[in-house]
């Protein structure tokens, strides 16, 4: 039974009412210095540790609550929610097997171990009973979300994330997913409608603006988010997500000095945000501070995003020249993709195999059997920039945003929503006239969409995965010239495997060296195939000569393009700086002087990669390159 609370704990409870959690603690750990013994407070105080993080003084403070007071539920419970959360889950579900709890609660705790384990069925199978007995815990309702996310059902996963906002609109957590869960289910647009409108309905709420900068961002629409944001900002100076979400948006866009200052201002809230010391991490390897930001990430919660933390170590341990220490941490990145394994596993097979068929496809009898048709319209075909993703596109297409009478877009649907619409990849032999002039069409309305200040500069279409295209692009542009990266293939295959991806199908493939190995020789046998069959216009770029020594390679590239040479395409730090977003994982390499750190890196991690080496060592030896 718990006592009569003190003068001091009924001050510490009023301080927790009005929301000074600091002055909670400060006085009830005064009060508990004269009562040692009382539960109550040894309970309390623990509750104010776990809430500012000080997760070793809150798991002190529960388990002594429990041995206070052993028939009690609920320290056991808090204990183990903290165990979660510390990801000891062995330790979290012994307790809960030991400890024999009625009610709701050690159902949530028990589907929580679940989630945390990637175990998304058995976890969305408890979540769905404890909402059916409890429809108003908006928890259980957002958790169940992200359970459906991760087992592939995304219409699911808004529905359930819905729920959950709609009991509790001020979980962050369950916006950015709802957002996300959005775009995989194709709804995207939908959903910014939504966010926009409720934002115009609630002009005092910064989260909902929050929630629509998520959905621009993921639309490719990164100008707009950093408005909605701004937006956000005005209303609530503090407002933590929106802070958080900046910051990441001014990092990615290479603007170091506002990054920094934003990290500052949300240190300064005072508020226990366990993303910070991520962020703090990030801000010091930028500076290049390396062994300041692996301590910070070390000390950064390992459940607060801990694709991105791995991700951030994995790349400290790469520059301090730690391979070990580095491919650990990328295959733990890799292993948190927000997806069930299998899930992944499958995308990743059915990409694969819509390339093998594309390849049986393409034969010399196929292309005999194409009806016959030609493009009719006086409008010049684009460049098509393409090779395996990691080669060094952005690099290149960095170079080229440097001459005028050159626009490039950056990994834009055009040559997707065309092959929508055509229909299937074998459709390709029946187009006639009017096909490929529809298709045509449909393709640089698109592109005035993405370009629209295009003009009569020369379209350059940056899609490294359009190299799979090469039948359908020389159907529709048979002018086109085609641009194609080359780095050695086994720099390529691992630059993607350290590289933090959305697992769509096609990038699904770069969560293990073995999948990345062997959709490379996929996609090169098809690229090979075409070159072999198909008359298209190609110019070889290689990678390791573009950072050894830019101005011939790009002399070379310049005259296969028809253009005058200009010397601005050499500043490509002038270029990337002006680029504000750069879309792709290379953001923030493209505004570093050319280094050839990157070029070899793969001998450093040879152990590693063994057991790709015989998938690899073809293609390098083809393209001249030593194994």
């Amino acid at each position: 039974m718990m006592n009569a609370p003190s003068p001091l704990a009924e001050q510490a409870l009023e301080h927790s009412r009005r929301g000074d959690f600091d002055q909670a603690l400060a006085v009830a750990k005064r009060a508990l210095a004269e009562q040692p013994a009382d539960f109550g407070l040894t309970l309390f105080v623990g509750l104010l540790h776990a809430r500012r993080m000080e997760l070793d003084d809150a798991e002190a403070q529960f388990r002594a609550a429990a041995a206070l007071s052993p028939a009690d539920p609920v320290p056991r419970l808090e204990l183990a929610r903290l165990l979660i959360g510390l990801n000891r889950l062995d330790e979290a579900e012994e307790l809960l097997r030991s400890t024999p709890l009625q009610g709701l609660q050690p159902k949530r705790l028990a589907a929580l171990i679940h989630l945390r384990r990637t175990q998304h069925a058995p976890a969305a199978k408890l979540f769905e009973e404890i909402v059916g007995a409890d429809p108003r815990d908006f928890e259980s309702w957002g958790n169940l979300g992200i359970c459906r996310f991760g087992m592939g059902d995304p219409q699911g996963a808004v529905d359930a994330l819905a729920r959950a906002i709609s009991l509790r609109p001020d979980q962050p957590r369950f916006h950015e997913k709802w957002a996300e869960a959005q775009i995989a289910a194709g709804t995207g647009e939908e959903g910014l409608r939504s966010a926009l409108a409720q934002a115009s309905a609630r002009p005092a709420d910064p989260l909902i603006r929050v929630t629509a900068a998520r959905l621009q961002d993921l639309l490719g629409r990164p100008e707009q988010a950093l408005q909605s944001l701004e937006d956000a900002l005005r209303i609530g100076p503090a407002c933590v997500p929106a802070l958080l979400a900046l910051a990441k948006l001014h990092e990615r866009q290479n603007r170091i000095d506002e990054f920094a200052d934003l990290v500052e201002r949300i240190g300064a809230t005072g508020e226990p945000i366990a993303e910070l010391p991520l962020l703090q991490a990030r801000l010091a390897f930028r500076r290049g501070e390396f062994e300041r930001a692996l301590q910070l990430a070390a000390d950064a919660p390992a459940t607060v995003d801990p694709g991105s933390r791995a991700l951030l170590v994995g790349q400290i341990h790469d520059r301090l020249g730690n391979a070990a220490q580095a491919f650990a941490a990328f295959s733990e990145m890799n292993r948190d993709t927000g997806l069930a394994p299998d899930i992944v596993a499958e995308r990743a097979q059915s990409y694969r195999e819509r390339i093998d068929r594309h390849t049986r496809l393409l034969t010399a009898q196929w292309l005999r059997d194409w009806r016959p048709a030609a493009v009719n319209d006086e409008i010049r075909d684009p460049v098509f920039l393409v090779g395996f993703p990691r080669s060094g596109t952005t690099l290149l297409d960095t170079f080229l945003m440097g001459h005028p009478e050159l626009i490039i877009t950056e990994e834009r649907p055009m040559l997707d929503t065309v092959l929508r619409r055509l229909g299937g990849y074998e459709r390709i032999a029946e187009l006639d006239d009017d096909g490929i002039a529809e298709l045509r069409q449909l393709y640089f309305r698109e592109a005035d969409v993405y370009a629209p200040d295009r003009g009569e500069r020369l379209l350059v279409d940056k899609q490294p995965f359009a190299m799979n295209e090469a039948a359908l692009i020389h159907r529709l542009f048979p002018n086109a010239r085609l641009l194609f990266v080359e780095r050695h293939p086994c720099d390529a295959v691992l630059s993607n495997f350290i590289t933090r991806f959305e697992p769509n199908p096609a990038l699904a493939n770069f969560v293990t060296l073995e999948a990345a190995a062997r959709l490379y020789d996929q996609m090169m046998t098809l690229w090979t195939k075409s070159r072999d069959l198909l008359p298209l216009r190609v110019h070889e770029v290689r990678y390791e000569r573009l950072v050894a020594g830019a101005e011939s390679e790009m002399q070379a590239l310049i005259q296969f393009l028809g253009l005058d040479w200009n010397a601005a395409l050499l500043d490509n730090r002038a270029t990337a700086q002006e680029r504000g977003f750069i879309n792709t994982p290379s953001y923030s390499q493209v505004v570093e002087p050319l280094y050839k750190r990157a070029a070899g890196r793969w001998e450093r991690y040879r152990e590693q990669m063994e057991p790709v080496l015989p998938i690899l060592t073809p293609w390098a030896q083809r393209m001249g390159y030593e194994v």
